[in-house]
């Protein structure tokens, strides 16, 4: 890779692009453009920030990220969850402030750019990584309680009433109990701006249907003075070029409570772009480097946020739409750029008379989406804990809001982790009849064990939380036996790390075995292992001369069982471990 292209990975894709790569690009670019904006609009309703803002957010951080982004689908810009997050991150900080004022906005930029830093640096930490603390269920659980937050959140809007704010079942009750008061000009409209969502993305799901649902409903609104008729309407919007310029700073107090917030924001944004950014990676077969995507979506956000953006990320949605118009590389997201640019300069004004309830309609039909009630029935099936950490994250989210709903979800996937590898499966192994092949006797009755020894193989790394688990395992075999046993073969082909607990209990079983008369062996030690093990002085109490490659060599090395090349063909049903 040229130096050029290590700064901008684009630049390794242009030099064979052709004409079939600009056509693919121009077609992805235009049709995500179409869709972006009316997103944009509603988006920034749902976030309290005025449309043109929102738009900023469609194009300064994407074309930021063309730039220094490795995914070629992926489409950067406002998303609803965190749209929703920077809502709830403003209330908490100041709660007096009206939505799309001044201060409010300030909050709102200053916190894209707070979001940025944080993302930056966590890539020049190389951190990552850390989205992999969040399990898929968990994942599955935070969004589908947060889909339901947002819809939630646009209820006041879709009912044309003022609710107050409040946890997700705390609105529900509200707007079931404000029913009667329900403005019914404002519902109609919902009703049929969401039949007609629902019906395009069934009938015809390629079509920009938020995109005509905006054009339609603003001529209504024109035509029919759906403002006298009680409606809401978006209301002016500035046009213009976005502006270099800092944001107004609040008081030391505010910017200090953000910080928690832009920490939350920037690892949810992360981890939605990222999830989506890896599959489509795979996909197509090329890497997409998770450190240098928190640095190019934090890059966009505090760029963004000096031209006036908030908060932006990768959006599922609009990134498969990508996908499927046939983008060939990030040079898609300019001609989209280029369309929201047109739109600041030329178009913005013609969104004035856009109603606010058809915006509700776009976010709630978008959400609607991602709320999967399946997936916790489908894993009651077969991984009951997977399913308890679905659940709790889920409930977590609605009851405390989707900033608890995140640490809860990270909290719960470490806690599941732990409760697996707390009790690993260990299995104690028999020969094959005729062959040198060793497997689990409660899978495999016919599986023999000879009488003087004990094989065990754990299927787990071994650290401080189980290393005593396998202690009490040998001795419960030990005990089992009539006579003290000849030897114990611990298979470590599935164990790939010890901690340094581990080590001192490896020690004392060593230890312990040798004053018993019992002699232990280890099989299949990695290399890596054998370094740790040499290094702390663990093999010293094992001895180098106990380890083998494997179990027919250590069962050779007692004097027992045929010679190790003498394996023969194993049967069909041995042949899992």
């Amino acid at each position: 890779m040229s130096g050029l292209a290590r700064i901008f990975p684009i630049a390794g894709l242009l030099g064979d692009y052709g004409r079939a790569d600009l056509r693919g690009d121009v077609q992805a670019g235009l049709t995500v453009a179409v869709m972006i904006i009316p997103q944009a609009i509603a988006y920034g309703l749902l976030a309290g920030v005025p449309p043109q803002v929102a738009l900023y957010a469609s194009l300064v951080p994407m074309s930021v990220y063309l730039l220094f982004g490795t995914c070629r689908e992926l489409s950067v810009g406002p998303a609803a969850l965190i749209s929703l997050m920077t809502a709830q991150a403003i209330l908490s900080v100041a709660p007096e402030v009206e939505d799309g004022s001044q201060l409010y906005v300030s909050l709102a930029v200053l916190l894209a750019m707070m979001v940025g830093v944080v993302q930056i640096g966590l890539g020049m930490l190389r951190l990552g990584i850390m989205v992999n603390l969040l399990s898929r269920p968990v994942v599955n659980g935070f969004m589908s309680a947060a889909a339901l937050i947002i819809a939630a959140s646009q209820l006041s809007l879709a009912m044309g009433i003022r609710l107050p704010h409040g946890d997700f079942f705390q609105v529900l009750g509200d707007a079931l109990r404000a029913v009667p008061q329900a403005h019914f000009p404002t519902v109609v409209l919902t009703v049929l701006s969401m039949g007609a969502l629902f019906a395009a993305k069934r009938f015809a799901p390629k079509a920009p249907a938020a995109f005509i649902l905006v054009v339609v409903t603003t001529l209504a609104s024109v035509g029919l003075d759906l403002q006298g008729m009680g409606i809401t309407i978006v209301g002016p919007v500035d046009s213009g070029l976005p502006r270099l310029a800092l944001p107004a700073l609040p008081s030391v107090a505010m910017l200090e409570a953000l910080v928690p917030h832009a920490i939350a924001i920037a690892l949810v944004g992360f981890m939605e772009s990222i999830s989506v950014a890896k599959t489509y990676g795979f996909k197509h077969r090329y890497d997409v480097d998770a450190n240098r995507e928190l640095w190019a979506v934090g890059l966009g956000n505090l760029v963004g946020g000096l031209f006036g953006a908030y908060v932006s990320t990768g959006n599922i949605s609009r990134t498969v739409v990508s996908a499927q118009a046939g983008v060939r590389t990030q040079l898609a997201a300019g001609f989209t750029a280029f369309v929201v640019l047109l739109t600041l300069l030329w178009f913005a004004p013609a969104f004035t008379y856009l109603p606010k309830p058809a915006l509700a309609a776009i976010i709630i039909v978008a959400v609607s989406g991602i709320v999967d009630f399946g997936e916790p029935l489908r894993l009651l099936s077969f991984r009951n804990a997977d399913a308890a950490g679905l659940a709790i994250t889920f409930l977590a989210t609605l009851v405390f809001g989707v900033e608890v709903g995140i640490v809860s979800g990270i909290g719960t996937a470490i806690a599941l982790h732990l409760y697996r590898t707390s009790d690993p499966h260990i299995a104690t192994l028999g020969r094959v009849p005729g062959t040198t092949h060793y497997r689990d006797i409660r899978r495999h009755p016919d599986a023999r064990i000879d009488p003087d020894l004990i094989i065990l193989r754990i299927d787990e790394s071994l650290y401080f939380v189980n290393a005593p688990v396998l202690k009490d395992a040998i001795e419960h075999a030990s005990n089992e036996h009539e006579d003290v046993p000849e030897g114990i073969i611990l298979d470590f082909i599935a164990v790939n790390d010890v901690d340094a607990t581990a080590l001192e209990v490896l020690e004392q079983i060593a230890d312990e075995l040798r004053e018993a008369g019992t002699r232990l062996v280890i099989v299949e030690l990695s290399g890596p292992l054998h370094d740790i093990m040499e290094a702390s002085g663990t093999l010293d109490h094992i001895g180098e001369e106990n380890l083998f490659h494997s179990i027919a060599d250590a069962v050779h090395s007692f004097g027992i069982g045929p010679e190790p090349t003498q394996e023969g063909q194993l049967p069909v049903e041995f042949r899992g471990h």
